[in-house]
């Protein structure tokens, strides 16, 4: 939306100081390991070219990556911009004076609730923002965290997916140990010992995709809604566990059986340096450990923080006033709820009153209208505990840490690569010789250079899941601990009206005798109304990001608090106006009471003998005028007035 300035901020600040300046040293901490990569071309651009591209090629990587994200952790720590119209309305705002910033938010999609929602939520005494979880998973989860359901739906999928990714290398693991068995105890047949290498790494890419997947799905960005969290990786976990070791003990056996193959073959595998995965798995395990327990921390204490309170406050009263019931509409608008403004921002109006008048024959009929009406959300300083702050910045350190760590390990392919091109060179260079060694029966050569073969991948492919774990474990506790530096709550009243009622209208004439030189006519309305108030103060929560759209994310409703003495002072209000209408149209200032006494003066001096007049006479003198007036005739004075009062 539109940044709106205002001379009285909001008192909104930036909560990501601390976030964005460890953020900042991690990017610059990876900048250096890329500015280092860098300095190693020119001491090893004269021994090797293609080594001295590899270093440079990482280095440039690692600069960019570095300085990209000290460049958001800058971002964090700059002026943190808020406008007067912040934070997003819960549903369309349809205020006069807000109208572009409403149509922004209805083209975001920031809009949480319909208006309708809204009037059944407190019409109901029901929050509808605590939905109920999809898939099974998700039910497992909130089965085991009852209060779970009672957070802001980001808090909510963080817990998801971190259970989520931590059951699916549970079973992983349990996979794991039932290929391991079936192919140590001969199960698998004489392809037992090349199982474990090959379900290794395809059990650690399924682990390090899925972890990935759960980092990148808790990203501010993208939530917006509960996710769901099926079961569906559970089951394909464990089928792969029980097919892997058939296929490949039966494509093992197919070849065996059609292919004649030597001792020498046999004694070739033999020196092949096998794969392991269980460093890869114990590192996995024991990362994604350390970040379940400070996050599941974090969420422990925002929960006890949460309350499920739907409580509102309601009046219903039948009123007789002599009031236009427009009228009572727009006092309540425009008086008292306005009076009602924090820091004089417009009111957030969700049903606008549009009172319908039905009028029937006359004068009378019948009325309605609704009014749902938000005042300006205003911050809430939620004081944490000094252990919740410590964990929420030791997350975000160790994030950062693990991040740099990974970062190293990028750096370190630059020799395993420059090793791997050497040998390259030197398997080209013997493979000859050692093809002609094999067919004579001499397989010393090639079995020597399998084996350093072999070493040289198992190394690379361990140094590759190493890093991958570690960034997307870092990436994960990077993601999830920002959740906790950007959540905002705020409080508003929010209040729904519904009027009813009828209305017939008369005529009150006043100075309507014959020596009255002024007279005044009014048409009153007499309205028998029936409001129904209901209003509640309530808490909700919004997540801030850096940007130009830093706190425009979608608002929940949290809590419903009653607050009758509110309410009590809102009725009283329209109260007072009420008793405060004037219903006969008089003088409003000193000027035209004088004009009305001059011409009494006048009057007095025009008649012949006022003291002949007796109260018969001013009586019928007012009657007759009442008749003319209502059969619309002109009658002559000297034929309806009596002699005596000729001249």
């Amino acid at each position: 939306m539109a940044y709106d300035f205002g001379s009285k901020g909001l008192g909104i600040t930036n909560p990501f100081k601390q976030e964005g300046l460890i953020r900042t040293l991690g990017g610059l901490a990876i900048a250096a390991i890329g500015l280092y990569s860098v300095f190693n071309v020119t001491k090893v651009i004269e021994q090797d070219i293609a080594t001295a591209w590899i270093y440079a090629i990482i280095g440039l990587l690692l600069l960019i990556v570095g300085f990209k994200r000290a460049g958001s952790g800058l971002f964090q720590l700059f002026k943190f911009f808020v406008g007067r119209s912040v934070p997003s309305s819960l549903a369309y705002n349809s205020t006069k004076s807000e109208k572009l910033n409403a149509d922004l938010e209805r083209k975001e999609k920031v809009l949480a609730y319909s208006p309708e929602a809204l009037e059944s939520m407190l019409m109901g005494r029901k929050n509808t923002t605590f939905t109920e979880p999809l898939g099974w998973m998700g039910r497992f989860v909130h089965s085991i965290f009852p209060k779970l359901i009672f957070l802001p739906y980001p808090i909510r999928n963080i817990s998801q997916e971190l259970i989520s990714v931590l059951t699916t290398t549970i079973i992983a693991f349990v996979a794991f140990g039932l290929t391991y068995f079936v192919s140590s105890s001969g199960l698998a047949g004489e392809a037992g010992h090349i199982i474990m290498p090959i379900f290794s790494i395809f059990i650690l890419i399924y682990l390090v995709a899925a972890w990935r997947s759960a980092a990148n799905a808790v990203s501010l960005d993208r939530v917006k809604l509960l996710n769901t969290a099926g079961a569906a990786s559970v089951a394909k976990i464990i089928t792969f566990s029980i097919l892997f070791p058939v296929v490949i003990g039966g494509a093992y056996h197919l070849i065996s059986q059609n292919v004649n193959l030597d001792s020498g073959y046999y004694q070739i595998a033999n020196s092949i340096s096998f794969f392991s995965a269980w460093p890869s798995l114990l590192t996995l395990i024991g990362l994604g450990l350390i970040t379940a327990v400070l996050v599941f921390y974090l969420v422990g204490i925002r929960s006890k923080q949460s309350s499920t309170a739907t409580e509102v406050s309601e009046y219903r009263e039948n009123l007789q006033e002599s009031v236009h019931p427009n009228e009572i509409f727009i006092n309540i608008e425009n008086i008292v709820l306005a009076n009602r403004r924090y820091k004089e921002i417009p009111n957030r109006t969700y049903m606008n009153f549009d009172p319908v008048l039905e009028e029937q024959s006359q004068g009378k009929g019948s009325f309605s209208g609704e009014l749902l009406i938000e005042t300006q959300p205003e911050l809430s300083a939620v004081e944490q505990p000094r252990s919740y702050k410590v964990t929420r910045i030791l997350s975000t350190a160790l994030a950062q840490v693990l991040l740099v760590v990974g970062a190293y390990l990028f750096f370190s392919f630059a020799d395993k690569i420059s090793v791997g091109i050497e040998y390259f060179q030197h398997f080209m260079s013997n493979i000859e010789a050692a093809a002609r060694g094999a067919n004579n029966g001499n397989i010393a050569l090639l079995q020597s250079l399998v084996t350093e073969a072999s070493t040289l991948i198992v190394a690379f492919v361990s140094s590759l899941f190493l890093w991958q774990i570690v960034t997307a474990i870092g990436r994960m506790l990077e993601n999830f601990s920002h959740i906790f530096w950007a959540e905002l709550q705020f409080n508003s009243l929010l209040m729904y009206m519904k009027t009813e009622g009828t209305f017939s209208e008369s005529k009150m004439s006043t100075g309507m005798s014959i020596h009255d030189s002024t007279r005044s006519e009014n048409v009153i309305v007499k309205s028998s109304i029936t409001p129904w108030v209901v209003s509640s103060r309530i808490s909700s929560s919004t997540f801030a990001t850096s940007g130009a759209r830093n706190v425009e994310m979608p608002r929940y409703v949290m809590s419903m608090s009653k607050n009758d003495d509110e309410l009590s002072g809102i009725v009283d209000e329209i109260k007072a106006f009420l008793r405060a209408r004037e219903n006969i149209a008089g003088f409003s200032n000193t000027a035209d009471l004088q004009h009305a006494e001059n011409i009494l003066k006048v009057n007095n001096a025009s008649r012949y003998n006022p003291s002949q007049l007796t109260n018969a006479d001013e009586e019928a003198a007012g009657f007759l005028r009442n008749q003319q007036e209502n059969d619309g005739k002109v009658t002559d004075d000297s034929e309806a007035m009596p002699e005596k009062i000729t001249e």
